[in-house]
């Protein structure tokens, strides 16, 4: 009846063996009317990708064309620069080297600065400054307190020494790059006694 170590085999149920035994005739007989079709054994639509492209049109070769004739350079000679004309050579600069590039950048700086400080200099006057107020002798500064210091606490601690004009906060930043740090700076005006 058939072979019963093969796997489709195995089921005892006739119907399922029929049915297996019919696929498989089906499959050799495909097999075989594919191998009849082409030596090779591939199907229709696989031949039409190996099939050879049309011929290439002729076309004739390019005509050679005739170059002109070469000529000598006498007639210019008297027109290139002689050893003695300043265009023969042009004068070289001096390479900078790296450390006179950095003192010359220093020194630029520096010029820049003084400059600077002498523009700023020349604007400065204390005396008609708005945000001046009151007596420097009487004014102190106290600086490196804790960030939530308010000003009500400055006052309340430096009341007791006397009386107070006024409490100022201010914060002035300073930082490097990107990072910035605030120190925040009080400012106590004392009131005259006398």
């Amino acid at each position: 009846m058939g072979d019963y170590n093969d796997a489709f085999m195995r089921n005892q149920n006739a119907a399922v063996q029929a049915r297996t035994k019919a696929q498989n005739r089906a499959n050799v007989l495909q097999l075989k009317l594919i191998g009849q079709s082409h030596p090779t054994g591939l199907t229709n639509n696989l031949l039409k990708l190996f099939e050879p492209r049309p011929p290439l049109e002729f076309k004739p070769p390019p005509e050679k064309r005739k170059c002109p004739p070469l000529t000598g350079i006498a007639q210019f000679v008297s027109k290139f620069a002689e050893p003695d004309d300043p265009e023969y050579a042009p004068p070289v600069k001096e390479a900078e080297l790296p450390s006179q590039r950095r003192a010359r950048i220093h020194q630029l700086r520096l010029e820049k600065g003084a400059a600077k400080a002498a523009e700023e200099l020349e604007k400065y006057d204390p005396n008609n400054d708005p945000n001046i107020s009151g007596d420097p002798y009487k004014t102190l500064f106290v600086a490196r307190l804790n960030y939530e210091t308010t000003e009500s606490r400055i006052k309340r601690e430096f009341d007791v020494y006397g009386p107070i004009k006024r409490v100022g906060i201010l914060s002035i930043p300073t930082g490097f790059g990107k990072r910035f740090s605030y120190f925040k700076l009080f400012v106590v005006l004392l009131k005259d006694h006398g």
